[in-house]
C-alpha cells in the first residue's frame, strides 16, 4: 500500500471524507436565532446597567459629603480650621458631581460642616448635608426624590438620603 492509500483509510481521513457538503457549521436559521436572543438580552441589560451607574455616582457623592463632615469633626477636635476649602474631602473627584459649599443655610456658611454635591446631569439629584455642632444632628437632603440615591422620609414629605 502506498502512503496515500494508508492515509485515505485512516479514521481521521474517513471522517472528513464522509461529511457531506452543508453538514458542517451552523445553519442560517440557527445563527439568526442566536442573534435575536443576544439582541433581546442586550436590550434588557443596557438600561439596568445605566441605572447601576447612576446609583454608583450618587453613592460616591453622598459618601464624599459624609466624609467631609467627619473630616470637619476631626479638624475641629485637632483645633484646626474648619473652613470648607481646607477640608480634603471637598477636593475629590466624584464622577458627575461637584462638591461645593452649601449656601442654603447661614449657620455654617463657610464651614465643612455644610456641603453640597451638585450633579452634572439634570436627571440626577443634588445632595446636601449639614451637621448642627451643638446637637450633633445631621440634615441630609436631596433635590429630586425620584432620582437614584434619594428617598422620601417616613412622613412622606422630607427628601433624605
Amino acid at each position: 500500500m502506498t502512503l496515500l492509500e494508508n492515509f485515505l483509510k485512516s479514521k481521521k481521513a474517513q471522517k472528513v471524507l464522509n461529511v457531506k457538503p452543508g453538514e458542517e457549521g451552523f445553519s442560517l436559521v440557527e445563527l439568526v436565532v442566536v442573534i435575536a436572543v443576544l439582541a433581546i438580552l442586550s436590550a434588557v441589560a443596557v438600561p439596568a446597567f445605566v441605572g447601576v451607574q447612576a446609583n454608583a455616582r450618587a453613592s460616591a457623592a453622598k459618601n464624599g459629603l459624609a466624609n467631609m463632615v467627619k473630616e470637619c469633626i476631626v479638624r475641629d477636635a485637632d483645633n484646626k480650621t474648619t473652613a470648607f476649602a481646607d477640608a480634603q474631602s471637598t477636593k475629590g473627584n466624584y464622577s458627575g458631581y461637584t462638591m461645593k459649599k452649601w449656601e442654603g443655610t447661614l449657620k455654617y456658611k463657610d464651614s465643612c460642616y455644610s456641603g453640597e454635591a451638585t450633579a452634572a446631569k439634570s436627571t440626577e439629584s443634588d445632595f446636601y448635608i449639614e451637621m448642627d455642632t451643638s446637637s450633633g444632628e445631621v440634615l441630609k437632603t436631596c433635590s429630586l426624590e425620584t432620582a437614584p440615591g434619594c428617598d422620601l422620609a417616613s412622613d412622606g414629605k422630607a427628601k433624605i438620603w
